[in-house]
């Protein structure tokens, strides 16, 4: 396998999950990805930094005690700090992001989908409450009627993105296809980027079961099977090959063949780094 320089591999992220909580601007999934490429991340929860503490925000709660809902960690907020100081003296999200995965040693870039204000929210008996509201505060136990993605429609793409998305090749992660990644993908011009490259997603799903999260649940809200046929059904304007698990049955790798989507099996379930390096090179081998 060739080596990769940071010039061919970037890492577009989602923004629809970024808010404001404590007067301060959190970005879950940009973050996520920064601390996963800088070896920081807790490996345990999915997010935050190793070994972090939450005095700060649990010391909040003591002044405000409808604010300890959110953990955020003590070293995990120092970025969130920088963030918000630098977005209050006008600095874009994309530039701010570029200089904080610096700092952290980070070689490839990490570009969110765009510099403009996307924010997820899901249609439940509260009204519609913001992603981060359903999934953390209320453990996705509302019912969800519909999600809807406000400000999409006057987002413009991250410029840098393109260099990623047209005319080259684009893994899709195995994230939560209507909260992570449609909002990436139904911003102005990506699905025509998309569909100028050879587009690999990795399915979520076994059968009708999510790896994690509330996928499943958002899909059917959307009136999408919360399965892998599901997710190819979600891509199909863009997708050339989508990846399921070995433990994905016949019959759905078949429906997914006749959407004219190429379908193959490995494992994708990952547990340890043998399992990233695997399913890695088990990618790298069909593209």
């Amino acid at each position: 396998m060739n080596a990769i320089s940071e010039y061919d591999l970037g890492f577009i992220a989602n923004v629809s999950d970024n808010f404001w909580h404590l007067g301060i601007y959190v970005c879950p999934d940009i973050d996520i990805i920064t601390y996963a490429l800088a070896g920081r991340l807790d490996e345990t929860k999915g997010w935050g930094i190793a070994s972090d503490s939450l005095s700060t925000v649990r010391t909040h709660s003591i002044y405000d005690s409808k604010s300890g809902w959110f953990d955020l960690g003590d070293k995990d907020l120092a970025l969130c700090l920088r963030r918000t100081s630098l977005l209050n003296h006008g600095w874009k999200l994309s530039s701010i992001t570029e200089a904080s995965a610096r700092a952290l040693g980070v070689k490839y870039r990490i570009i969110p989908s765009t510099d403009s204000d996307v924010q997820t929210f899901v249609g439940s008996c509260l009204g519609f409450v913001h992603l981060q509201e359903f999934w953390v505060k209320n453990h996705g136990s509302l019912p969800v009627s519909t999600v809807i993605y406000r400000g999409i429609d006057s987002a413009k793409p991250n410029p840098e993105a393109e260099t990623y998305l047209k005319n080259g090749t684009v893994i899709i992660c195995p994230a939560n296809p209507v909260t992570s990644i449609l909002p990436s993908v139904r911003i102005q011009g990506v699905t025509e980027w998309l569909n100028s490259s050879r587009v690999v997603a990795i399915s979520p799903f076994v059968g009708t079961s999510p790896f994690s999260g509330p996928a499943g649940v958002m899909m059917r809200a959307l009136g999408i099977p919360s399965t892998s046929y599901g997710v190819a059904r979600l891509y199909s304007e863009f997708l050339k090959l989508l990846i399921v698990d070995s433990n994905e049955s016949k019959e759905t790798i078949m429906k997914v063949k006749d959407e004219s989507i190429e379908c193959v099996s490995m494992p994708t379930r990952i547990t340890s780094n043998e399992d990233r390096l695997r399913l890695a090179r088990g990618i790298f081998e069909i593209l």
